[in-house]
């Protein structure tokens, strides 16, 4: 299990200007919907933004902290 200001740690160490919102989507701690808004998103595309993401949590995903992850992208 990892709790919601774990992973938006994890998320601003890559991306330290992104303003990151968590649901956990269960009540479990382990699969969240995750939004995540940051201009360095600008002009690159979805998937790669969403790559970008998973990067940032793959640690707790190989351990098991987090199972799944819904992940929402913006620029603004």
């Amino acid at each position: 299990m990892i709790q919601s200001q774990d992973l938006i740690a994890l998320i601003q160490a890559d991306l330290p200007d992104a303003k990151v919102d968590v649901l956990d989507k269960t009540g479990m701690s382990d699969h969240y919907i995750i939004r995540v808004v940051s201009p360095a998103f600008e002009n690159v595309p979805l998937m790669d933004r969403h790559r970008q993401v998973m990067s940032a949590l793959q640690a707790a995903m190989q351990d098991g902290r987090l199972h799944a992850a819904e992940i929402q992208t913006a620029v603004s």
